[in-house]
């Protein structure tokens, strides 16, 4: 029988009202300011920490301990004052007490797990982690929400890439990093949309006034993607597991209390736009129950604590997803309940788990065997950590389970899967407590003396294991403070809920004493089978001949297609459009450009340039002459652009190239002579695949200029670069205002390769490569590096109405001062440069984000135009914006040309 939903129908909340009357006027901004002060608190903690650990041990440890304190108080607040003043709300308030509350335990727990190296580089990650934990909670601007949750992201990366020596730690860190950009990929695609469609970019405006989002498929598709991989949701799962490579503090904060709940976060904030889709349900009903079972079934074959204890909470991770997705009132007592319950046992175990490994050495199952004698305190808070988990009566975990049994119930035919699901996994958790329980109080087979670990080590654990056990006698509080506010703040409306440890006889009570009767039957009788399942699936697996051959055949086919050599690669690359080449053909007459009697000087000059170019890079043997030809064929682009009018990437390919040679040229001085070896016959095949590209290229260009491929992008661009961008060089007004975003993007991964390459030479010996002494070439340097400076400013300034801008203007200052470089070696080029390469990248980075936060306080939209009155007009953000271009570039030009001379002959 499907249970409906035990709503109130309460007028709405104070927030409610000002939010639906556009009434935003009530809202505290002092509030906003006052979360942002504890987020911007823990990255500058993150800055300070290793001058703080350099402190008497009592003084750092309650320095680091604070925060975490005041964090919690600070989200605390709210539930005992029962207001929320924007941005925040019940469901980001609970999710802060969490972070903030285990995050001091862990606090306390790490220092005393590191050693001092190791807290140097632990704790600055952990607060920044921290910081951008309670930024995508407490964050109201999408943007800024998405910035935030990137910035969990790349934490997590650091943190679980900690012990980076071990190829086994990086292969965990890049996928967990690959999957969670993949992830934010997701949701910033979907947040766009969302701000396009209802014209906001507060996530309380959109929520709000979700009627018209509902049937947004792509949208839908794009969060729960988003959130899955977050929280590791089947098919997307193995990430998690394999990022338990992190130091236990870490996994227990990032992979079982804090990040990964994230997902499930952000599927219940969403939840009210997409409730009534019934893809929505079935989707996250259907996944989280794969995600339940797969989870817990793994479990069972591994022996490896901190893997097992991994597993277990991908399962977990699976019931919360199912339950955001059924949207009935019992899911909703029970996802909180869940939450709550997962947060203390989970984090505990994790602890206990880290104080096994430190003291005996290994945390597979027979490391634990006769624990509660030699780590008594340790083995108290595991023993309650697990009868919580496995919903023992009496406590938050037996509260949660029955509560997901009432939740499936409800429901009709699909309950009914979802019912046989909940009580697998159950009797699977009952079976995997047990399994512990029993190892733990074993006879001690060893006798190696251990003694229990610190109080700072014993004490976050079992303190984190009580209160899974003490909640449940705290119950009308917490559905008086933090049940209702919190369910309320998810489904945007006033709701009256109850959670009670006693619900009298009934369905879902007999079927929890079912799942734990069967549970201890089947776990008595197998547990020692199932324990050595992942021994047995190692020792009878054999690959069959067949398989073997595969692998052969494999093995053959990826040694021929990544042999490891550009020029094979490239070649591939080539014959793409050489293969598509014929396609065009039949389309030469909308190629206008390329007919015969329409050939111009300025065309066939180009032309002739780069074919010139190719020549030696196909034939010659010598690196120089190949580096020349690069030059060449650059030049006839550069002029093959000048030819139909573009002339801001004439001025850029132009000063590119020239940058280039300087810099391939100054490679080529430790380059050992290493004869290609290439064959004629796969010189000639380069050859014409070379050549059929480009023309390939070219027939696709004048295809595209005849109209045949036609976007209306580009009228906009030139209907509204003035009237609205204020500039008559459409190319630049659209690099530094209708698409800033995306060059913002592009910068940062310039800066980003630019600091790659210093540091990948840093070490390198370095190398005092100056050209030969004369006084032409001393004054000509003297005199060209101002006079270049002078030049670039122009450029620069002149950019939003006529060709040029800041890219190209950074492009020739690193020339002048490369320049200058050679001449007066790197020593006087530091010294006119005044700042380090890398400083002018970050100043560069800071100007152009500066550029684009000032609207924000202005209550405008991020990078929207700001521009100065009257005759100033031309004075505005956008020139800020280019100028932070102009410093990034002069940085990543110098960069690379100190870089090479910083490295062995």
């Amino acid at each position: 029988m499907k249970m409906p939903l035990i709503l109130s129908r309460k007028a709405p909340s104070k927030l409610s009202k000002s939010i639906l009357l556009g009434t935003l006027e009530e809202i505290n901004k002092k509030e906003v300011q006052m979360l942002m002060y504890w987020v911007i608190l823990f990255f500058l903690l993150a800055l300070m920490a290793p001058l703080c650990l350099r402190l008497p041990s009592a003084v750092w440890r309650v320095l680091f301990l604070l925060p975490y304190l005041g964090a919690f108080g600070e989200s605390l607040k709210p539930f005992i004052e029962q207001s929320w003043p924007f941005p925040r709300d019940g469901l980001s308030e609970f999710f802060a007490c969490i972070v903030s509350g285990i995050g001091a335990c862990v606090s306390v727990y790490a220092g005393t797990y590191f050693k001092t190296v190791e807290r140097r580089r632990f704790f600055p990650l952990f607060f920044a982690f921290t910081g951008s934990m309670l930024g995508v909670l407490w964050a109201d601007n999408i943007f800024v929400f998405y910035g935030f949750w990137e910035a969990t992201g790349l934490c997590s990366f650091l943190l679980i890439g900690f012990k980076f020596t071990d190829p086994d730690v990086r292969k965990g860190a890049k996928q967990a990093l690959v999957l969670n950009i993949a992830g934010g990929l997701c949701l910033l695609l979907a947040l766009l949309m969302l701000s396009q469609a209802s014209g906001s970019n507060s996530l309380l405006e959109i929520l709000y006034g979700h009627t018209e989002y509902q049937h947004s498929q792509l949208t839908m598709l794009m969060i729960m993607i988003a959130a899955m991989i977050k929280s590791a949701q089947f098919p997307f799962h193995f990430w998690l597991p394999g990022a338990m490579v992190a130091p236990t503090p870490a996994s227990c904060y990032l992979h079982s209390a804090t990040m990964v709940k994230l997902g499930v976060f952000l599927l219940a904030r969403f939840s009210p736009l997409f409730d009534k889709n019934l893809d929505w349900l079935m989707t996250l009903g259907l996944v989280g129950a794969a995600t339940l079972i797969w989870g817990m079934i793994v479990s069972l074959t591994k022996t490896d604590l901190k893997q097992l204890f991994a597993w277990t909470t991908v399962s977990s991770l699976g019931g919360m997803c199912m339950l955001v997705g059924l949207h009935e009132a019992y899911s909703w007592k029970a996802f909180f309940s869940y939450i709550l319950a997962h947060s203390f046992y989970k984090a505990s175990l994790f602890m206990c788990v880290g104080n096994i490994d430190k003291q005996m050495g290994g945390r597979s199952l027979d490391h634990v065997s006769g624990l509660y004698r030699r780590m008594p305190l340790t083995s108290l808070a595991l023993l309650m950590a697990l009868g919580s988990m496995m919903g023992l009566p009496f406590s938050m975990g037996f509260l949660s389970k029955e509560y997901l049994f009432k939740s499936a119930l409800a429901l009709k035919f699909p309950g009914s899967f979802l019912v046989l699901a909940l009580l697998g996994a159950s009797i699977m958790s009952i079976v995997v407590g047990y399994r512990l329980i029993v190892v733990i109080f074993a006879q001690q087979e060893d006798r190696q003396v251990l003694h229990e670990v610190q109080a700072s080590m014993w004490g976050p654990p079992l303190l984190l294991a009580s209160g899974g056990w003490l909640a449940g006698f705290f119950l009308n509080d917490i559905n008086k403070y933090f049940l209702n506010p919190v369910v309320s703040a998810i489904v945007l409306r006033d709701v009256e809920l109850n959670l009670e440890m006693w619900t009298g006889v009934n369905l879902a009570l007999i079927l929890s004493l079912i799942s734990m009767g069967l549970g201890t039957v089947l776990a008595a009788r197998y547990a020692g089978v199932v324990t050595k399942a992942a021994v047995w699936m190692k020792g009878l697996y054999k690959p069959s001949p067949r398989v073997g051959h595969m692998g052969t055949l494999a093995k053959k086919v990826m040694d021929r297609l990544q042999s490891g050599r550009l020029s094979f690669y490239i070649l591939w690359m080539l014959l793409v459009p050489c293969l598509v080449l014929p396609w065009f053909l039949p389309l030469r007459d909308y190629a206008p450009s390329l007919r015969t009697d329409e050939l111009i000087l300025f065309q066939v000059i180009p032309f002739a340039l780069v074919v010139l170019g190719l020549l030696p890079l196909i034939f010659s043997l010598k690196p120089l002459l190949k580096v020349v030809g690069v030059g060449v064929v650059g030049i006839g682009i550069s002029l093959f652009y000048l030819s139909v009018g573009a002339t801001d990437l004439a001025m850029t390919q132009m000063a590119v190239e020239t940058l280039s040679v300087v810099v391939l040229t100054l490679s080529l001085v430790f380059l050992r002579p290493n004869p290609s070896g290439f064959s004629v016959l796969y010189r000639t095949v380069r050859a014409l695949a070379t050549a059929g590209a480009f023309v390939g290229a070219l027939l696709l260009c004048g295809v595209m200029a005849d109209g045949k491929l036609s976007s209306r992008v580009a009228d906009f661009y030139r209907e509204n670069a003035l009237p609205l961008g204020k500039g008559s060089n459409v190319v630049n007004v659209i690099l530094v205002d209708f698409r800033a975003l995306d060059t913002l993007g592009e910068i940062t991964v310039l800066g980003i390769v630019g600091m790659g390459i210093h540091f990948m030479l840093l070490r390198k010996r370095r190398l005092n490569l100056t050209l030969r002494p004369s006084i032409i070439l001393y004054t000509s340097a003297r005199v060209m590096a101002p006079l270049f400076t002078v030049i670039s400013l122009i450029i620069l300034l002149r950019g939003h109405n006529t060709p040029g801008g800041g890219f190209i203007a950074g492009l020739v200052l690193a020339i002048s001062f490369t320049f200058y470089g050679l001449v007066f070696g790197e020593d006087g080029a530091r010294k006119v440069l005044v700042m380090k390469p890398l400083s002018w990248i970050c100043t560069g980075l800071l100007l152009a984000f500066t550029a684009g936060m000032l609207p924000v306080f202005w209550g405008k939209p991020f990078l929207t135009a700001l521009w100065l009155p009257g005759g100033l007009a031309f004075l505005g953000t956008p020139l800020l914006f280019d100028m932070g271009v102009y410093l990034l570039v002069l940085g990543m030009g110098t960069s690379l040309f100190f870089a090479f001379l910083r490295r062995d002959v």
